[in-house]
């Protein structure tokens, strides 16, 4: 007898051995579900979990209340809160966080200070009964050890009579909602409401949502051309003003240009005049730009100019002569007449 029970003992050690006191991590083979309903949703949960809260009054279950984030507290001792994954293949309690390490040589039940904790002592889906499909505690209060299980018969019980999976499925369509709802009023472009259409079209219980969207996107497109068209047509309007303004300055440069090109004109005109008639004057006693007239002898005239080198008198075309103040100078024993235009 005292080797049947080393056995068991040993069996049950293997079976516990690094279990962590995380909720996530309690059961180290959660129950697996069989009984999966078709899904119409393509609602994804953020936590990865559905929490269900559910509750047994008269030996039957009922569901309290779904949340896709974690239900942390179970108002009843008569409640459990059951954590399901996303595809529906595992099924466990969610028990509260402890200091407590469940495996064979460190816990009992009576470790626990408090019944309000929920844990899998204060759980009604535990039991003191060994079966091959229950797996967790021991408990060393009596004189005779007596283990108390997680039974998965239970939790499958509960599953059953509540239906579970399909109020499961059935939350998911309003959170999914509920997410359609959170997503139309971020939206705030048409980038936004174009995404929220796509993504949503599908859902029918969002159909009043879509048709706001659709509504507020081709108000936003139509709001958008006519500030396009009224940008384009601004933006014509100001390439036709500076088109304009470059004309009024084209124009306007071409007539100063020729009223420039008159003048000149003129101050040429009255250059040579000036010449014309100061060279009909030429006689002796005259200044001119390389000094002053001694003798004039035909077309040449002989002006006063010292130059070094080619003395001080010169005989000069008169026609190559100027006023006063015009500059005179020789090269290479040359006269240059000053340049004019």
């Amino acid at each position: 007898m005292f080797y049947k029970y080393a056995v068991y003992a040993i069996t049950l050690s293997l079976l516990f051995f690094g279990c962590s006191s995380s909720k996530q991590d309690l059961l180290s083979t959660p129950l697996k579900s069989n009984i999966k309903p078709i899904s119409t949703s393509k609602y994804v949960s953020k936590s990865g979990y559905y929490f269900v809260l559910v509750e047994k009054n008269n030996n039957i279950w009922k569901i309290v209340d779904i949340k896709d984030t974690p239900i942390e507290n179970r108002a009843k001792a008569n409640q459990e809160i059951l954590r399901v994954n996303e595809s529906y293949s595992e099924i466990q309690p969610y028990f509260e966080k402890t200091n407590i390490n469940y495996n064979l040589s460190k816990y009992s039940c009576n470790n626990f200070n408090s019944i309000d904790n929920y844990t899998p002592c204060t759980s009604t889906l535990s039991t003191i009964f060994p079966d091959k499909n229950i797996f967790s505690f021991i408990n060393f209060k009596s004189a005779t050890p007596k283990y108390k299980f997680i039974d998965e018969k239970l939790i499958d019980k509960a599953v059953k009579e509540t239906n579970l999976l399909s109020a499961i499925e059935s939350k998911k369509n309003v959170f999914e909602y509920e997410e359609s709802e959170h997503s139309f009023r971020q939206a705030k472009t048409i980038e936004d409401f174009n995404a929220f259409i796509e993504k949503y079209s599908y859902l029918k219980d969002a159909h009043q949502l879509i048709t706001l969207a659709i509504q507020n996107r081709d108000a936003m497109i139509e709001k958008k051309n006519i500030e396009e068209e009224k940008k384009r047509k601004e933006e014509e309007r100001l390439a036709k003003v500076n088109e304009q303004r470059t004309q009024i300055r084209d124009k306007q440069l071409e007539k100063e240009t020729s009223e420039l090109e008159k003048m000149e004109h003129r101050a040429m005109q009255n250059f040579t005049k000036n010449i014309e008639k100061f060279r009909k004057t030429l006689k002796s006693g005259v200044e001119t730009n390389c000094g002053q007239i001694i003798e004039t002898k035909g077309s040449s005239v002989k002006v006063h100019f010292p130059v070094k080198n080619l003395g001080d008198e010169h005989w000069i075309d008169s026609n190559k002569l100027f006023p006063k103040g015009h500059g005179c100078r020789f090269v290479n024993g040359n006269y240059i007449a000053p340049a004019t235009f």
